[in-house]
């Protein structure tokens, strides 16, 4: 086998994660570079590891391959699924006037806040500022069945790729199931299980221009001194390319300007 893995960024992966765990006395993580245009894994690195040559010495926490088994609720990265269907269905555009309601907003029996309140909003600053109430918003406009649709379409509730054995599809709700609370923490990232690798794969379908591929870490295989590579697999198209430059600018202001 010939792996996509490049060892530098391997080393790199690897050492920084560890320096970032034991910094943040952290339980554990895992670290993804992924080429966005072709799926290619080009490092994967996971805290607490251990040796492949004394696998019975090694602890149960420290033999998951976080990356691919380990689901957690991503929070506010998600909130680019909730933009890009909104986009997509051309719901709002980029400048279009949000009201977030001075950061506060009721949903049958809660009340969710922002961290930082504001009146208005545009819906590129929704996702710059990470307002909760403004992606609840969007969410809510959406709807439980589109937002649904495009949950699916970037890749969650089913595994990524068959490179990965022992791979978590994580856990999704049936949209017809989804009462406004869950639609709202849903918006937000919440009430969904991710995968680190599924996560990666959907934010690199806005980076390549609306393609969600199946992650590898197999490069190609030799066999009798014929080297067959393997072949970029293209799920199917997530978003239009229109709306993966118009979310991708967005997230590119996010780190310019936003919180």
């Amino acid at each position: 086998l010939e792996l996509t893995i490049d060892e530098y960024l391997q080393h790199v992966a690897e050492r920084e994660l560890r320096a970032g765990v034991e910094e943040n006395v952290a339980a554990g993580g895992t670290v993804i570079v992924m080429n966005p245009r072709t799926g290619e894994v080009l490092a994967l690195a996971n805290w607490p590891t251990f040796n492949p040559n004394a696998y019975r010495d090694a602890r149960p926490e420290a033999q998951r391959n976080r990356a691919t088994q380990d689901i957690y609720e991503p929070g506010s990265t998600f909130k680019i699924i909730t933009a890009s269907a909104a986009l997509e269905e051309k719901l709002f555009e980029p400048d279009d006037p949000i009201d977030v309601s001075a950061g506060k907003i009721r949903v049958g029996r809660r009340v969710i806040n922002d961290d930082h309140r504001s009146d208005i909003l545009s819906f590129t600053d929704v996702i710059v500022h990470s307002s909760n109430v403004g992606a609840i918003k969007v969410g809510l406009d959406v709807g439980r069945e589109r937002l649904g649709h495009y949950v699916t379409q970037f890749g969650f509730g089913v595994r990524s790729s068959r490179d990965f054995p022992g791979e978590s599809a994580g856990i999704v709700w049936d949209p017809s199931k989804l009462n406004d609370s869950a639609l709202a923490s849903v918006s937000m990232g919440y009430q969904v299980g991710v995968t680190p690798m599924q996560m990666a794969a959907a934010v690199s379908a806005i980076a390549n221009g609306g393609e969600l591929l199946s992650p590898r870490v197999v490069g190609a295989v030799i066999a009798d001194g014929v080297r067959t590579p393997t072949e970029r697999k293209v799920v199917r198209r997530a978003v239009s390319s229109r709306t993966a430059a118009l979310v991708t600018r967005i997230m590119e202001q996010v780190v310019e300007r936003g919180t």
